[in-house]
């Protein structure tokens, strides 16, 4: 081949970019299309089959069309008889492989060729050569163009012997050149029976075909002429073929560009920004749109007001303190039909607090997927939408576990309530000693009897008492709904990470892992 081309890397970067093709292939089942998946998990197969054999054996095939002079070049080119060069139909019937040195028979039989010949004594140069014989191209029979169609996928290099009539041909560079562009630095292209045509002629011919081949995207594919029946060219050819052999190299150069073409398959999945992550903003937006699917704002107020009301009654001057007891429970829908029934918080509220969530989650996704193709873009919604059945009942059972305590009365509450009754046992007994002894009864303080005293004292330490504390309740209420409300949100979010942003940061992994290693696999 020609000495520019670059050296191609040893087989254990290979291995790493097929482990990496294959890994990509399992990552874009069902977000890249099925056939750039079915592709990359077929070369995978057959890379890891070729470097399982043992050796450094080379699989060289001569291709070529009817008449065109291919077996005769085989038997000038190793130094045999071993191809039947038909004269009234010279068509080559079945591939014939001769090797030399040690070829393993599983390579063989992988290449499914049966008539086989070991070169005893050949060329030194060629030894681990494989060379291959194939049926005509455009034979008549379809097990023929088949199995040159099988045979060119598996081989390491490619010999195209063209003759000076059907060089041209469309067909020839429809199916098959052009179709192999990608791997023009393993390939020769021979134009056989230059005896047939005087040097200004193959001139001629040689740079009609050059231009051909370059517009077929093959300008890496080493060009020569050769005669099989004059001998022109043949020792030029074996060389080319030897250089193939010595080099150990062609069949790690074919596997590199199946890599590197199943791959390409992958290339119009990739975004440039493909590490994508979920901001807080999103974050904040979900947690706030479940968070009123939920009902949370109405339990949170529904908490301060209970609180409010209860320390109020039990703070309060008893004597007018028992009207809040008439006021109307504001958790009551949350209790069901049993009075002082546990609380049961709402879960996913109404059908427009559900169309908010849904919006959100569907936003969300929309968010992470602008610009990517839409097999990913499906799968991340999936993502974010696909549990929506599920939250209900998820945050059912992760609300249940927050005990909002509004049945439980703050401890200080009850030192307050003794001490207002004191305060009311103060003005009763005022009230006793004043209808005993009348209101001047006993010593006098600041004018007024101790009757007097006692029931205007106990009054107004009442009523004090119970205005300092009503500004306490308030506080405690706010307090106490507050800590409710980071409770409940904690568990909400925790329903929105596992539903939701988990499975999407798992896609969004996967679409990231998959990236990375389309780019290891190229």
């Amino acid at each position: 081949m020609r000495s520019s081309r670059p050296a191609n890397p040893p087989t254990s970067p290979l291995t790493a970019r097929v482990k990496a093709l294959a890994e990509a292939a399992d990552l874009g089942v069902g977000r890249c299309s099925e056939q750039a998946v079915a592709q990359a998990k077929q070369v995978t197969r057959h890379v890891d089959r070729r470097l399982a054999f043992s050796g450094d054996q080379t699989v060289v095939a001569l291709a070529g069309a009817t008449g065109s002079g291919k077996s005769s070049l085989f038997n000038a080119v190793s130094g045999t008889q071993l191809a039947r060069c038909g004269v009234r139909r010279p068509t080559t019937e079945a591939t014939t492989a001769a090797c030399w040195g040690t070829v393993p028979a599983d390579l063989l039989a992988w290449l499914g060729v049966s008539e086989r010949h070991v070169i005893a004594k050949g060329d030194a140069r060629f030894d681990g050569l494989v060379l291959l014989d194939l049926p005509d191209h455009d034979s008549i029979r379809s097990e023929h163009r088949d199995e040159v169609d099988r045979l060119v996928k598996l081989v390491d290099g490619i010999i195209w012997v063209l003759d000076p009539q059907k060089y041209a041909d469309n067909a020839l560079h429809e199916r098959y050149l052009r179709p192999l562009a990608p791997y023009a630095d393993v390939m020769l292209v021979v134009l056989n029976q230059c005896d047939l045509m005087g040097p200004d002629d193959l001139a001629v011919a040689m740079a009609d075909l050059r231009r051909l081949l370059d517009d077929d995207g093959l300008a890496q594919a080493t060009l020569t002429a050769t005669s099989a029946m004059t001998g022109q060219g043949i020792d030029e050819l074996r060389q080319m073929v030897a250089n193939l052999v010595v080099t150990k190299q062609v069949a790690v150069q074919r596997l590199s560009t199946d890599v590197s073409q199943a791959a390409k398959g992958f290339v119009g999945d990739v975004r440039r920004d493909h590490r994508r992550e979920i901001t807080g903003e999103m974050r904040s937006r979900l947690y706030e749109a479940m968070d009123g699917a939920a009902g949370l704002p109405e339990v949170v107020r529904g908490v301060a007001q209970i609180t409010r009301q209860r320390g109020a009654a039990a703070t309060g001057w008893p004597l007018v303190a028992w009207v809040n007891s008439l006021k109307p429970d504001p958790l009551r829908r949350l209790r069901g039909s049993k009075p002082g029934g546990v609380i049961r918080l709402p879960g996913i509220g109404g059908a427009v607090a559900q169309a908010q969530l849904a919006s959100a989650m569907r936003q969300l996704g929309l968010d992470l997927t602008a610009g990517l193709t839409p097999g990913w873009a499906s799968a991340i919604q999936d993502a974010a939408t696909g549990r929506g059945d599920d939250l209900p009942s998820e945050l059912d059972k992760a609300l249940a576990r927050v005990d909002l305590g509004v049945d439980q009365p703050m401890r200080w509450w009850r030192v307050i309530r003794v001490v207002q009754w004191v305060l009311i046992a103060v003005v009763v007994a005022g009230i006793v000693w004043a209808a005993a002894g009348g209101l001047d009864a006993g010593p006098s303080w600041h004018g007024l009897g101790v009757p007097a005293a006692l029931m205007a004292g106990g009054v107004v330490a009442g009523l004090l008492v119970a205005l300092i504390c009503h500004a306490a309740v308030a506080a405690s209420a706010r307090r106490r709904a507050s800590q409710i409300s980071t409770a409940l949100r904690a568990q909400v979010a925790q329903v929105a990470d596992e539903q939701v942003l988990h499975p999407v940061h798992a896609e969004l992994e996967r679409y990231a892992r998959f990236v990375a290693c389309v780019a290891r696999a190229l």
